[in-house]
């Protein structure tokens, strides 16, 4: 029976994979097909064919639900029970995600970050180590929204005629940008993160308070790297051109120039809110979002617009969430992940398995250049948490360890839209990109790792 739930385990998970990387169907319609046809057929097997699905894992596993039946079936009722159990486990996640967005988004339409962006503009004139530096700031402030998609739109025209007057290179823009905006995507409301809290069943904002002192030294790193670039720009004559213009970000927006001191109180009150943990992750943006419409839009019509007009990613990460609660309940809730990991355990030789986190931490990078997020998170990482857990692994150190190193390489993978627009923007090829930018980038993610082991926030052993 252990053979056979693995192996129905692991099968399930290849396929949801190859249906991601081929771009078969959305990851919503994947979870929900595939984790439901196999939790239908276990509940036929067991219910008519005496399959001995429940029994075996009431005693091997020890399901919460089989754990006080007296002879336990793996039906429908049981099914029912796994599926909300995944679903609740989701629910905090989703909804954190849809008001982080449509917060946001809102708070970009006022042109908040547009007057914070041209001030820094403004103060960087012609010098190259100052560009390459405000590069990072305006990366930082563009990534607040946790939209990779958004941030290369409103960075690159920014920046890009400064590059150009000075004479530096592009790739130096989209190497700087790419190593920034992924140490910024790991914000509770980023999608990595939004993904790990979901497999590991935790609060996104649990996961982020564990991650600051990574996220700093990562920042810190993106300033240093900013600066080596820019020593290597004027070493090739970078920065002899004076700008004689100014340039700024424009962007579409509405209400520009109204309430930008109460619209900076309230971005800085949901982000303390969020730091201090008071309240549950999302709620900081329930109040947020009611508070930066309510003050800035108060037309119904023109506020029932700009919701529209933000909800459809937002529910698009959603559905995929859900349909992950669905992943998690067949698979987890049911105990099928923990027969899955016993299952490794058993054919992998002991030396091999304590190196799991250590091997996963280094070879994100080189990963993300194949697989796509939703592929990285929900196909390989449910696998990771579950052998780990069996070695006395705490499931929130695998957890940070798969979203730091995997969000390093985020915008330098050739899977993720957000980095083949910002190629496109920037009239780089992904090609080019992924040269230049790929050890800096790894490089980022191996000192980000070994900070959070020294402080103890994460553990390879």
């Amino acid at each position: 029976m252990e053979i056979f739930l693995a192996f129905v385990g692991f099968f399930s998970l290849i396929f949801i994979i190859y249906l991601l990387l081929k771009d078969k169907t959305s990851p919503a319609i994947a979870f929900i097909i595939v984790s439901g046809v196999v939790g239908i057929v276990f509940c036929l097997l067991d219910m008519y064919a005496n399959f001995g699905i429940g029994s075996f894992l009431k005693e091997r596993v020890q399901t919460k639900y089989f754990l006080n039946i007296q002879n336990p079936i793996f039906d429908f009722k049981a099914l029912s029970f796994f599926i909300k159990s995944g679903i609740s486990s989701v629910s905090s996640t989703a909804v954190l995600f849809i008001f982080s967005i449509l917060f946001f988004g809102i708070i970009n339409e006022t042109g908040l970050f547009n007057k914070i962006i041209n001030a820094l503009l403004k103060t960087s004139k012609n010098n190259v180590y100052s560009i390459c530096v405000l590069t990072v700031i305006i990366a930082v402030v563009a990534h607040l929204d946790g939209s990779g998609a958004s941030s290369f739109l409103i960075a690159i025209p920014a920046l890009m005629p400064i590059y150009e007057k000075l004479g530096m290179q592009k790739t130096t823009l989209m190497t700087i940008l790419a190593v920034s905006l992924g140490v910024m995507n790991l914000l509770p409301w980023g999608g990595p993160t939004v993904r790990a809290a979901t497999i590991i069943s935790a609060e996104a904002n649990d996961i982020w308070l564990r991650l600051i002192p990574i996220q700093i030294t990562g920042l810190i790193c993106a300033l240093i790297i900013a600066l080596i670039l820019a020593r290597m720009e004027v070493k090739k004559g970078a920065g002899l051109i004076n700008l004689n213009e100014t340039y700024s970000v424009e962007i579409g927006v509405h209400n520009q120039d109204k309430k930008f001191i109460i619209n900076i109180i309230l971005l800085i009150g949901v982000v303390i809110l969020l730091v201090l943990n008071i309240f549950p992750g999302y709620f900081p943006f329930m109040m947020g979002f009611c508070l930066v419409l309510f003050i800035n839009y108060p037309n119904l019509e023109l506020a029932q617009k700009l919701i529209n007009k933000y909800a459809k990613s937002a529910m698009m990460m959603a559905t995929t969430l859900f349909g992950a609660g669905i992943l998690i309940g067949v698979f987890d809730a049911s105990g099928i992940m923990k027969v899955m990991a016993m299952f490794l355990l058993h054919i992998m030789p002991e030396s091999a398995l304590s190196l799991i986190p250590l091997i996963v931490g280094l070879t994100a990078v080189p990963m993300a250049l194949i697989f796509c997020t939703d592929s990285y998170f929900f196909g390989i990482m449910p696998i990771v948490v579950g052998i780990t857990s069996v070695l006395g692994i705490d499931s929130y150190s695998i957890a940070i360890i798969m979203i730091v190193a995997r969000n390093c390489a985020t915008f330098i993978s050739p899977v993720v839209p957000a980095a083949l627009l910002g190629c496109g923007l920037g009239n780089v090829s992904i090609k080019e990109h992924i040269k230049k930018s790929f050890f800096w980038v790894w490089g980022v993610s191996i000192v980000c790792l070994f900070v959070g082991f020294l402080l103890g926030i994460i553990h390879f052993f």
